[in-house]
């Protein structure tokens, strides 16, 4: 039998009246089908997911969110009931439930590590995991740090998949915020074990929305999460479905800045290039605020995120990969 794989496109971090979202699980689920995502894992905090909402259009996946306020914050993915309580004060208690859900088949996932207001405060140890959320809700300063934070781990030779969570409470004034962002999973079906089993192989590429700029990254027959055998001939392709005007595609290495390339109009974007040593290569989609907005947001970090950023607003990422491998 032939198995045709494809991308598929869901939330991995959302929550509901069952702690302190504003949307009940059917509506929360009902929402979902409406803007078109294909899987949506609901992770309430330190509440287990024995409610799942039946639908015919969207793969609904339980979920928990651990959540220690003081220490950090772990998405356990694929299991009703994969602890035996939510108490956790010490780095110890914390292995031992992480154990514990995995023992029941359970995927684990280090959220929003670099948050300013309820950051990781356990060791960071992200090969405890099975992959890190280095964008968290709608784009701020604090993803910047840990998406630099998450490529300074892959440059220790260390193997890590990527999300994005849109960690939804409710929608606000002006933002749709349930798809902001999701995360694209290479799988062979769109089922539970396939969606996970894929974001663990790291099979994953994230994007501002559902119908929202994408990112590729292919090496051959490889992608994104795979590890290919490198050659005096290898080569590696990055490609960007409509990259806009003005948008800078960076494609980033072990050594830093690989490749980078400013848009003059927006259209799809491709670029073949000779990889030339072993390690990782990722790529994101940039863009420079307006000054006015960059001064307002700063603001609004401050107040809402208790963002340390006092200065000028970096670059923002409009949309990331994952990272691809290579060996000799």
């Amino acid at each position: 039998m032939i198995i045709l794989k494809k991308w598929y496109t869901g939330v991995v971090h959302s929550h509901t009246t069952h702690s302190d979202g504003n949307l009940t699980p059917t509506q929360l689920v009902k929402k979902a089908e409406k803007i078109g995502l294909d899987f949506l894992i609901i992770t309430d905090h330190n509440q287990f997911c024995d409610y799942i909402p039946k639908s015919d259009k969207v793969l609904v996946i339980p979920g928990t969110e651990l959540t220690d306020d003081t220490w950090g914050h772990t998405n356990i993915w694929g299991v009703k009931e994969p602890i035996d309580n939510f108490k956790c004060e010490s780095y110890a208690e914390w292995e031992r439930k992480i154990a514990m859900a995995r023992e029941k088949g359970a995927f684990i996932c280090m959220n929003h590590p670099m948050c300013s207001n309820c950051g990781w405060h356990w060791p960071l140890e992200p090969e405890k995991v099975d992959c890190v959320e280095v964008w968290n809700s709608p784009q701020h300063t604090d993803n910047m740090i840990a998406t630099a934070w998450w490529q300074d781990e892959l440059r220790k030779g260390k193997k890590i998949p990527a999300v994005g969570g849109s960690d939804f409470h409710m929608d606000y004034v002006v933002t749709a915020h349930l798809d902001n962002p999701v995360t694209r999973v290479y799988a062979e079906e769109c089922t539970q074990d396939a969606i996970l089993n894929a974001i663990k192989a790291g099979h994953t590429t994230i994007s501002p929305s559902v119908k929202g700029q994408t990112i590729y990254i292919t090496s051959d027959d490889g992608i994104i999460g795979d590890t290919v055998k490198l050659t005096d001939t290898t080569k590696v392709t990055v490609s960007v479905d409509c990259l806009k005007k003005n948008q800078t595609l960076k494609i980033i290495d072990n050594s830093g800045l690989k490749y980078s390339y400013k848009a003059t109009s927006t259209e799809p974007f491709a670029v073949t290039l000779p990889v030339e040593s072993e390690g990782f290569i990722s790529a994101q989609v940039e863009y420079d605020l307006h000054p006015l907005y960059s001064a307002v947001y700063g603001k609004v970090e401050q107040k809402i995120l208790h963002s340390k950023n006092t200065g000028k607003l970096p670059p923002f990422i409009y949309s990331q990969t994952g990272a691809i491998y290579f060996e000799k």
